[in-house]
């Protein structure tokens, strides 16, 4: 099959990121031509799969929070994404980061990589549907970072602007966690 053909039936059909499950009933090939026929293409660099089963194609790549979402279920943008995002810290995060209830994991593409963070079921709360993907909501975004610090998971950023958080937010979704040590680390950095 001619990439060409390929390429416009699945783009025809409006998959931007697709599986195997996906694309099999579109061309009447066996499983293991259609195995052949992915990773033919992705050798040429026609395509790329940043976790097992999970294709787009490289000329037009699916926009990165969109990705993430889809890569890795469930999940929800957060950390330090979703801080740079809502502008709480004044840098430009290229890895996208996210809250999962499933073990933490890491995946890349050829531009980016993607991770994954496990946080407390009871915690998996405080995002909003944006777009075609999950975002954490600002005051959850910095508690979820909030509570890596205060496992010692990650540094403290010192250039953190919380002034237009909700501090009853953020005291809410900070119970969610039932952890000690994250309540020390916001009473501190909220001075209650």
């Amino acid at each position: 099959m001619k990439y060409m053909q390929f390429r416009n039936t699945i783009k025809d059909i409006g998959f931007v990121i697709f599986s195997k499950d996906d694309i099999s009933p579109l061309f009447g090939l066996t499983l293991e031509g259609l195995t052949s026929l992915l990773r033919r293409y992705k050798e040429k660099g026609y395509l790329q799969n940043p976790k097992r089963g999970v294709y787009f194609f490289t000329e037009q790549p699916p926009e990165p929070y969109f990705l993430g979402f889809k890569i890795y279920h469930p999940s929800y943008i957060s950390f330090e994404s979703a801080l740079s995002h809502y502008s709480i810290i004044p840098e430009i995060v290229y890895s996208i980061t996210s809250a999962t209830t499933k073990p933490t994991r890491i995946f890349t593409t050829k531009d980016r990589s993607f991770t994954y963070t496990k946080i407390k079921q009871q915690a998996f709360a405080g995002f909003i549907k944006k777009d075609n993907y999950l975002i954490a909501e600002p005051e959850k975004a910095f508690v979820d970072y909030i509570y890596l610090v205060a496992l010692g998971k990650k540094s403290l950023n010192d250039r953190l602007n919380i002034s237009r958080l909700d501090k009853d937010k953020i005291q809410y979704y900070t119970s969610l966690f039932d952890n000690h040590f994250l309540n020390k680390q916001i009473w501190q950095l909220l001075k209650i």
